[in-house]
């Protein structure tokens, strides 16, 4: 911006001095002529007044005659004052002319050398990104493609599946009578079955009802006749032995329905038999070694509920 006003400044002083300089606008070379037609008719103006009246008159002035003293003292100040006005007037249309034209000028995007760009380096710019927008619709249309032949892939393969499906041999109908007769034996012996479980509720059920209705000595009699089996009798501990409990899933009878699972070997166990450390004998072990993880720090002090009972047998009332 600093370059344009010093311009504008040596075009102002170019037309003050008569002078026209290369790259001042038409608007001010015409206010510089009309200004120009003005000087010279102020000039011409000035010497016709001089012809009428002489400086000599003006300054010869004689004190005897003050009307004529006042009348050339006020011809010399409008004459001043005429010559201070069209002054005034030229130089404000001058400075308005400027002013116009430094705001015309101001609407211009100035760039200073630092954020200027070189032409090549435009072209480069420009043409690296049309490279850019080229390579992006060619990858766009890639992927069209791409999308399009693994939709075409997958509807083949749908096509493909659809028609195998009806190549597939599942022997259904290869031997149709021995899969019946075999179907037919299955479902005799299943109502057979059926009819076995339900005759045998009735019977346990007039079992029932005939014992309900028997007197004491007919059930004595009975029970003599067919004795109930007698319960397992439950094996003695040893001293301060291990108690594991057989857990909550412990199933000591069959309970599914083909009744295949009782007759395993591991429900006729004994799981309160003593194992490890349990097999040794230790009441004959000292007073101070019979506890729980002897030698053992962090061990419990209690022994067994025999040992921690306090009560007192020989009361008379412990007894009631």
């Amino acid at each position: 911006m600093a370059r344009y006003t010093s311009r504008s400044s040596a075009s102002i002083a170019a037309q003050n001095d008569g002078v026209v300089v290369d790259g001042v606008s038409d608007t001010v070379i015409a206010v510089r002529d009309k200004l120009r037609g003005k000087i010279w008719k102020q000039k011409l103006e000035a010497a016709s007044l001089e012809k009428a009246f002489p400086t000599q008159e003006y300054d010869v002035v004689r004190k005897d005659y003050p009307r004529l003293r006042c009348v050339a003292e006020s011809r010399i100040d409008n004459r001043d004052d005429v010559r201070a006005d069209h002054r005034r007037i030229g130089q404000a249309e001058i400075v308005s002319t400027i002013e116009e034209e430094s705001k015309r000028q101001e609407g211009l995007s100035l760039f200073p050398n630092s954020e200027r760009y070189p032409i090549a380096e435009l072209l480069q710019l420009e043409a690296e990104e049309r490279a850019l927008e080229e390579s992006r619709k060619k990858n766009l249309e890639e992927k069209k493609r791409e999308t399009k032949q693994i939709v075409v892939e997958e509807i083949r393969k749908g096509l493909e599946q659809e028609a195998n499906i009806a190549d597939i041999d599942t022997d259904d109908e290869v031997n149709e009578a021995e899969d019946y007769e075999a179907w037919k034996a299955r479902e005799i012996a299943r109502i057979k079955s059926d009819r076995d479980d339900w005759e045998a509720m009735l019977k346990e059920k007039e079992e029932i009802e005939k014992v309900t209705n028997m007197t004491e000595e007919e059930r004595r009699e009975r029970e003599r006749k067919h004795p109930k089996a007698a319960p397992r009798r439950k094996q003695k501990w040893r001293f301060m032995q291990k108690y594991y409990h057989k857990g909550a899933l412990f199933q000591s009878e069959a309970d599914d329905y083909a009744a295949t699972v009782g007759t395993d070997g591991i429900y006729t166990r004994d799981f309160s038999a003593p194992t490890g450390e349990d097999k040794m004998n230790k009441t004959i072990l000292l007073k101070v070694m019979q506890v729980k993880h002897f030698g053992h720090s962090g061990r419990t002090k209690w022994t067994h509920l025999a040992n921690e009972d306090t009560t007192n047998w020989k009361n008379p009332l412990s007894s009631i």
